[in-house]
């Protein structure tokens, strides 16, 4: 599905303990090829061994790790610049399935503080964003995938993918929480859920009312998923300046991992 993923690396003992994550993501989603990549922020005070040269020998030996531990293809990268501007560049040249970044501040009185390059990555990101958050939460109760829909077009494209996982007989739930004042779009939204569970009998509903962040977080750390999936609204300039998204505060708050589809 996800056949070949863009790797941030940062060196942080965090971005290791969240990375002990990452051999099972990859066999969710079908990974078969992993660009790991790093970006000299030559607008910050460079540490004296942050040169292009050690750069790339760190990231041969963690892809090399990975390469033997996983059976999978890896290449790596460097550049110069801002991180998410570098990161998003590279997707496109080569035509990158997604983008795997770490949130080493996931608590959900710093969703504002989403660290800085993983909210970059959630506002401009064009292509899927696995978000893979430090692990210090129980690990993933079980196989479960979560996908949190608000029944707009944002999400069509996140309800393919979570139906796609769903066709592997994989445990699922969806979660949709809306305003305790009824909308005009709440039965079509409600009428979507029970059809994507009519076809999947492994799907399990919850439709809640009340502030969708807070529900789907409480969601989410009631439920452990492996993976929560939510859609993305499309990138303009005003978007990326503004905080705003349910998507990006979840991701922000979640103690496990989200991909954002947009």
């Amino acid at each position: 599905m996800l056949d070949h993923l863009i790797l941030t690396v940062d060196y942080t003992k965090e971005w290791e303990q969240a990375m002990e994550q990452l051999p099972a993501l990859l066999k969710l989603l079908g990974t078969r090829k992993i660009t790991l990549t790093y970006v000299l922020q030559t607008h910050k005070r460079l540490h004296p061994d942050d040169t292009e040269g050690s750069a790339t020998e760190r990231l041969r030996r963690i892809g090399e790790h990975l390469k033997n531990s996983l059976g999978i293809e890896t290449a790596t990268h460097v550049s110069k610049g801002f991180v998410a501007q570098e990161v998003q560049a590279l997707a496109k040249k080569l035509n990158a399935d997604g983008v795997v970044a770490c949130n080493r501040s996931h608590r959900a009185a710093k969703e504002l503080f989403f660290g800085n390059t993983a909210l970059n990555l959630a506002r401009m990101t064009k292509v899927p964003l696995l978000i893979i958050p430090v692990q210090d939460e129980p690990p993933a109760a079980e196989e479960e995938i979560l996908l949190a829909t608000d029944g707009s077009k944002a999400s069509f494209n996140a309800q393919a993918v979570f139906e796609k996982l769903m066709a592997n007989q994989r445990t699922g739930r969806v979660v949709w929480a809306h305003s305790e004042e009824p909308e005009q779009s709440d039965e079509a939204t409600e009428q979507r859920i029970n059809e994507l569970a009519e076809r999947h009998p492994n799907v399990h509903r919850n439709i809640l009312t009340g502030r969708p962040v807070d529900q789907i977080l409480k969601t989410i750390n009631d439920t452990r998923p492996l993976l929560t999936i939510m859609g993305k609204r499309g990138s303009t300039p005003i978007q990326e300046i503004m905080i705003g998204s349910t998507t990006e505060h979840v991701a922000a708050g979640s103690p496990y991992p989200v991909l954002m589809i947009p």
